[in-house]
């Protein structure tokens, strides 16, 4: 029997006893179960607590680390697993009083003085009380306890933000908010509820809420506060607050108090105490000393949104929208900013007054989600008190601007969108501090102002009162400022904002828009316009003004009432007499040699205005036929040859030769304004009748070399300046873009009449003017600002450039000789040689060699006898002795660069002489020699190189080529090179880079040797030479002498081999079925096979048979196998034969092909990854198969290649894509295993489906096997199947239906439903049916297709496999209504219920859910024709 220990509780009060002792003891008689007390756990408790409060309280000394055992010694008492057990057991174990008041008191102390004394034995202490239901009772039991406790740990917290137990805080108050919640909720009494948040609570939550909501614990780096929590402990905290401080009972005494409506509550003959609900709040959210001076704005501002939000949550009802109004004013004077004077701005920073007006747009946009603030009602129930506090915060705003906040500018927006009339007796003031003397920088401010801009006007718009807008727009302006300090007036935003307000005006108002800024410019501007640089800009700023509003107006028709004809007539002629002219007379009177900064601006304006004039005026003449222009009609004029007074009549050409003298060195707008003037000029005479004369052309040409000629320096060097399309922003810094633009825009219209230099220039401007690389084409500045580059890429990929021929082909030839200027510079040795014998290369005038070119090409075709092998020897020659021209790696990028322009371009319609000249010079970029490159960067080229190459040869003039070079000796120089260069590239052979160039090299010569084929371009000569210069290399292949015997060089080879194969086989195969095969070809096929074996032997040396096979190895084996069989058999021979033909001779290489089949067995599957690769393996595959010859007769190849289809099929997770392109081979091959397999083949492999889809494997969870069965039986029901074979099918069909039914259920009882299995099923189901429409006779089996169907859990599916499952659904619904309409009228039950599921699924709460899904539906029904 075990010891008894007692005397402990003696012991533990004994005075003589030392604490460390009583310590040892007391935790012995706690975790042994030899001791025996009476109510153990209670008395050790109790002796714990007693010793604490004892010191606590001054009766008792200890040292610390004694006090800190003890707290150590509760913890581990509290959080023991005993103790957790005898609570669930029903014992009783109380906590006294006491011991809570002396845990809130050590935490008051943290909170207060930062004392860390055992603070986190305490909060651990506090959490395991909390989170124990029997022990928390101490704590809810008496709600100030709890609400002190809570009190305390959000000080503890806010006040050491940095602690190091703040995550340990964090969960205790977490548990403290949702005990106290608790304790909300169960409280009856408001009032004791209230008091508690207001004088305890509320402070310390919402500075909490508020570090928080700042990230103060959970930026990076830190890391202490998950964000779950902290989510979490925010949202406690709002809820708390709205059932703390806005309980539904008492809404009556913020009725109150907020709408003076004291009533005479009288209970038991005592007055009812009036709550201060709204001013207690208040007094404590601004008592100036709860918490630091440097948080208290911010920790202010962010409580007022949060507070009004909560009363709103609370209390907003249609009948108590003014009460909600009525707490705003309250709460919006706990901010700082509702303090402000006029003038005392600068006693809030910046960062303040971010923080305050978020606050304020927060307010108000609560205000207008709820629909609080109702006009009528405003102005008729309550004399306008809404209005006139909207008015008082418009003041301050107004008045107290702030446009680095983007903030203020949405606060005066929610104010315009509440009520216009708010703003509109400060409309002047605001549209200076917001928009026209605003001087806003920042981007998310610039936003927020163009939101602001475009209320305003279209506010405005729906008002119909644009022209009162303009005229407050139009008196700030023309007030006394300082005119150079202001920003464009119409940027992007305000002219985006000012277009769209136009569009929704009648044009009437327009007009008197249009007019109203012709006075104030008369009036105001002209007068002072001489020597004052701020008047100069006013005008510009009223010109840019008058700019967008006639640019941006409705034009006038035939079907416009007359009136608005002739006042636009009036106001059009008004505006060229009193405000153009006399412009361009001031500027002629007034201008000198050396320009002042007013009469450049005088200049813009001027200029600006006649060109907006007459564009204006054209396109008014075009759509209205009763406006009579000035300029005089568009048809039917004679021409008139000087420069200018066709647009604007009235002005003599003397005076415009004047201007063109002034502006002459402007770059600026002046200088823009002109181009658009001479453009108008153009297109005007282009639609005179006679613009075809020769008068006509010749101003035509004169006019765009005008154009052009203007600004040509200012091109001559790149810039990375944008513009947002706006003249008011244009200045010399950013004319050049608008002047390319500009040109760039109307090439269409140009082009025809320039000159062959100006064509020149504008091409080497595109090409210097295209982005470097990606990531500088990637760096746009987004809409609607434009650079250099992005007009040019814009040009560039155009569908109308290539339509420029003269454009496009002088942009052909500066890239050529861009990139003939970079291989010159890697030239080493005599220039005047590599001139000899690529003239290409260093010819300077390109339109004097594409005349040789056309010569040399005419000669061919008219005499055919024009030596082709001089070009080819000149290459060989330079190649073997060290090319010439050696390119290093900062060459190989400029390029490589070119080579992405060139490859955006339409290279497949040059013109012979194009097409030539662009062939050699790529042809020679490709086999310059690579010095000190990195091997990726220089795959990369040569892969770019060939890529393009093959693009161009299939271009219409790909034939062209072949007159200056023979095929044989174009795929002899390409090799050539590659295989001596192959050797420095310092890449494995598996490379993607390497396998990439193998790839883009075999596509290139296979191209060439198609088109040899294509035209019978000497067939024996080109393939004879073609086939003993492979036969050279593949001899040297295994000789250190020819420095090819590298895997790569053996590589090269045999991609050379398998490309003369695939091309050479089918056409010797064609010529002999027709019995015209000459006795060469075959002969050349027959040695290109035997090359083609060796260099394939070689390449499977020792040592890699264990390796996977590379993809251009496996597409070279299956070609061998196809060329070796077909020379196997007899001349006349239709086709392979499925059985042993004893006049047929053994295959080439059969070491070779059983290797190769024993080695892809093994390896299939992992082939899959490679789609390049698993292709090629199922052909060699198919071909094996079919060549009973190479068949080993110890195991059997059917069985075996089914197997390891077997593997693929069951391999996890075959993407769709994937499947989708190996699917057709798959197919092929196991047609020609069923054709060449017995009845008992097919039988086994019927077999395996059934095993497959055995319901066991699903209740083993091999998904897989299950999957392989049903991909496998889908594959099947592809093949043409006969005879035996398809009977044997059809009468499995049963068994595979069942096994089908079985599979589907047990899928869509899984959890969530293992649609893998569902839709996979439905196919094969579907097409099981409709293959089975004569043979499937049972009509019990085509039944089972409906409990199918009605097993798909349709209501459990999200959107994206709702609508796949449910087309499959109806894919089967509609093979029985097609195939199988007897059964179906007989389960007319099935069917109609099957049918209800597909039609309730697209149906929700009498809605139609999926409309595409219903239209199918009913239109197969109707085809069907049962719908009745």
């Amino acid at each position: 029997m075990a010891a008894v220990y007692s005397g402990i509780s003696f012991k533990l009060k004994s005075k003589t006893t030392s604490w460390e002792d009583k310590l040892k003891l007391a935790h012995f008689a706690w975790i042994s179960h030899q001791c025996f007390l009476p109510n153990k756990e209670q008395v050790l408790l109790d002796w714990a607590r007693q010793t604490l409060v004892a010191f606590y309280n001054k009766k008792l000394e200890l040292q610390e680390d004694i006090v800190e055992r003890l707290w150590v010694y509760v913890d581990n008492i509290l959080h023991s697993r005993k103790l957790q057990n005898l609570l669930k057991n029903g014992k009783t174990v109380n906590l006294q009083i006491s011991l809570v008041k002396v845990i809130n008191e050590r935490l008051a102390e943290f909170s207060l003085a930062g004392s860390h004394k055992n603070v986190c034995a305490i909060l651990s202490c506090c959490q395991g009380i909390l989170s124990t239901p029997a022990l928390a009772v101490i704590y809810t039991a008496k709600p100030e306890l709890i609400v002190a406790l809570l009190s305390h740990l959000c000080w503890s917290v806010c006040r050491q933000p940095e602690g190091a137990m703040t995550a340990q805080l964090f969960e205790v108050i977490h548990l403290a908010l949702e005990h106290y919640l608790k304790l909300q909720q169960q409280q009856a009494n408001p009032r004791r509820v209230f008091a508690d948040m207001t004088g305890h609570l509320l402070q310390p939550c919402l500075v909490l809420r508020h570090l928080l909501f700042g990230g103060t614990w959970t930026q990076a780096g830190q890391g202490q506060l998950r964000q779950v929590l902290s989510r979490d402990i925010r949202s406690k905290i709002d809820t708390v607050l709205r059932s703390g401080v806005f309980r539904h009972d008492l809404l009556s005494s913020y009725k109150e108090e907020l709408l003076e409506q004291h009533q005479d509550n009288v209970k038991m003959g005592v007055l009812k105490s009036l709550l201060t609900p709204v001013e207690t709040v208040t007094k404590r959210l601004v008592e100036p000393d709860y918490i630091k001076s440097d948080l208290r704005a911010s920790v202010v501002a962010d409580s007022v949104s949060l507070l009004y939000r909560l009363f709103l949550d609370s209390y907003l009802k249609e009948e108590n929208q003014f009460l909600c109004f009525q707490a705003l004013p309250r709460l919006f004077g706990c901010l700082q900013i509702s303090h402000l004077q006029e003038g005392q701005m600068e006693t809030l920073t910046l960062s303040d007054w971010t923080t305050e007006l978020l606050a304020v747009e927060q307010l108000l946009n609560s205000v207008a989600t709820t629909n609080i603030y109702n006009v009528a009602a405003d102005r008729i129930q309550h004399g306008e008190a809404q209005f006139h506090f909207y008015r008082h915060v418009a003041e301050l705003l107004i008045n107290h601007s702030q446009a680095p906040v983007p903030a203020w500018f949405r606060c005066l927006k929610i104010l315009m969108s509440l009520n216009h009339l708010i703003l509109e007796p400060d409309l002047d003031d605001l549209l200076s501090s917001a928009w026209i003397d605003a001087e806003v920088t920042e981007f998310r401010a610039k936003k927020a102002q163009e939101v602001l801009i475009s209320t305003v006007f279209q506010t405005y718009a729906r008002l119909r009162q644009v022209p009162r807008l303009f005229e407050e727009v139009l008196g700030v302006i023309c007030r006394p400022a300082a005119e150079a300090l202001r920003q464009p007036l119409l940027a992007s935003g305000p002219s985006m904002a000012l277009c769209a307000c136009l569009l929704e005006l009648p044009l009437s108002q327009i007009l008197d828009t249009w007019s109203l800024v012709l006075e104030k410019f008369q009036s105001l501007i002209m007068p002072c316009l001489q020597s004052d640089t701020d008047m100069a800009l006013k005008a510009l700023s009223l010109s840019s003004l008058l700019h967008c509003v006639m640019l941006n107006m409705p034009s006038l028709d035939n079907s416009m009432p007359l009136p608005i004809i002739r006042q636009t007539q009036c106001i059009m002629e008004r505006m060229l007499k009193e405000l153009v002219e006399p412009l361009l007379g001031l500027l002629m009177d007034l201008w000198s040699s050396e320009s002042e900064l007013w009469q450049q601006k005088v200049s813009d304006s001027a200029l600006l205005l006649c060109y907006t004039w007459a564009q204006v005026d054209t396109t008014l003449s075009l759509h209205c036929s009763q406006y009579h222009s000035l300029a005089g009609p568009l048809a039917g004029a004679a021409l008139d040859v000087s420069a200018l007074p066709l647009l604007l009549p009235g002005v003599e050409t003397q005076l415009w030769k004047k201007v063109e003298k002034c502006i002459v060195q402007s770059r600026s707008l002046s200088r823009y304004c002109l181009e658009q003037l001479y453009l108008q000029k153009v297109k005007r005479t282009l639609m005179r009748t006679n613009s075809q004369s020769k008068e006509a052309l010749q101003t035509l040409r004169d006019d765009t070399a005008c154009i052009l000629d203007s600004s040509r320096d200012c091109l001559s060097q790149k810039t990375v300046v944008a513009w947002d399309r706006q003249v008011s922003t244009m200045n010399e810094s950013t004319y050049p873009v608008a002047h390319w633009h500009l040109i760039v825009s109307n090439l269409t219209v140009l082009i025809p009449y320039l000159c062959l230099d100006d064509v020149k220039y504008l091409a080497t401007v595109l090409l210097r003017t295209l982005p470097a690389n990606k990531v500088q084409e990637s760096l746009a500045h987004g809409e609607p600002y434009i650079t250099l580059e992005t007009v040019s890429t814009a040009l560039l990929h155009s569908p109308l450039f290539p339509e420029m021929q003269s454009l496009h082909s002088a942009f052909l030839m500066c890239i050529a000789a861009k990139c003939s200027s970079i291989l010159c510079s890697g030239a080493h040795g005599d220039l005047s040689l590599i001139s000899e014998q690529f003239p290409w290369l260093l010819e300077k005038d390109y339109h004097t060699f594409m005349s040789h070119w056309e010569t040399k090409l005419a000669k061919v075709g008219l005499e055919g006898v024009e030596p082709r092998g001089e070009v080819a020897q000149n290459f060989l020659s330079m190649i073997k002795n060290g090319f010439p021209i050696k390119l290093d790696e900062e060459q190989l990028k400029v390029l490589l660069e070119l080579l992405q322009v060139i490859s955006t371009l339409h290279l497949d319609s040059l013109m012979p002489s194009y097409h030539v000249h662009f062939f050699f010079l790529l042809f020679s970029m490709a086999i310059s020699t690579l010095e000190h490159c990195s091997s990726p960067l220089a795959l990369q080229y040569l892969v770019t190189c060939y890529r393009l190459l093959g693009g161009l040869q299939r271009g219409r003039n790909a034939r062209s080529v072949f007159k200056v070079m023979y095929v044989s000796d174009i795929f002899e120089v390409v090799l050539t090179s590659l295989l001596k260069a192959s050797t420095e590239f310092q890449v494995r052979e598996d490379d993607s880079n390497w396998l990439q160039l193998l790839q883009v090299l075999g596509m290139f010569l296979e191209q060439l040797m198609q088109m040899l084929i294509q035209v019978k371009l000497s067939l024996v000569l080109n393939f004879g030479k073609i086939t003993a210069f492979l036969s050279r290399c593949s001899k040297g292949a295994s000789s250190k002498e020819l420095k090819i015997q590298s895997l790569r060089c053996r590589q090269l080879l045999l991609v050379a081999l398998t490309k003369l194969c695939q091309s050479l086989g089918p056409y010797v195969k064609e010529r002999r079925q027709l019995l015209e095969a000459s006795a060469a070809l075959p002969e050349l096929l027959q040695q290109a096979m035997m090359q083609m074996g060796a260099m394939l032997n070689l390449c499977l040396v020792p040592g890699t048979t264990g390796r996977r096979l590379p993809s251009v190895l496996l597409s070279a084996v299956p070609t061998l196998l196809e060329v070796d069989l077909s020379q196997c058999l007899r001349v006349g021979q239709p086709q392979i034969s499925q059985a042993v033909d004893t006049d047929r001779t053994l295959p080439s290489h059969v070491a070779l092909y059983q290797n190769v089949y024993i080695q892809l067995l093994e390896e299939l599957p992992a082939l899959l990854g490679n789609t390049q690769s698993f292709q090629a393996a199922l052909q060699f595959l198919t071909l094996f198969l079919l060549a009973p010859e190479l068949h080993s007769k110890e195991s059997s190849v059917f069985a075996s290649i089914f197997h390891s289809v077997q593997k693929v099929l069951t391999g996890p997770g075959i993407p769709a894509p994937v499947t989708q392109d190996i699917e057709p081979h798959l197919e092929a091959l196991l047609t020609q295993m069923f054709e060449a397999g017995t009845t008992e083949q097919f039988g086994i492999i019927l077999q395996s489906i059934l095993q497959g889809l055995d319901i066991s494997q699903a209740w083993k969870s091999d998904q897989q096997v299950v999957l392989c069965a049903i991909r496998l039986l889908s594959l099947l029901l592809k093949c043409p199947l006969n005879g035996e074979k398809a009977s044997l099918l059809w009468r499995t069909c049963p068994q595979i239906v069942t096994a089908l039914t079985l599979q589907h259920r047990e899928a869509c009882q899984e959890q969530p439903v293992a649609l893998v299995v569902v839709e996979p099923v439905l196919d094969v189901l579907a097409v099981l049916l409709r293959k089975g429409e004569e043979t499937i006779s049972n009509p019990h089996h085509v039944s089972l297709a409906f409990n199918i169907l009605l097993t798909v859990p349709l209501d459990h599916l999200k959107a994206l496999e709702f609508g796949s499952v449910f087309q499959k659904m109806h894919n089967v619904l509609f093979s029985i209504l097609q195939c199988h309409s007897k059964v179906m009228l007989k389960a007319i039950s099935s069917f109609l219920n099957s049918f209800n599921i597909l039609l309730f699924s697209v149906m929700r709460e009498g809605r139609q859910k999926d409309k595409d899904h219903h239209i199918l539906l009913y239109s197969k029904l109707n085809a069907s024709g049962i719908s009745d």
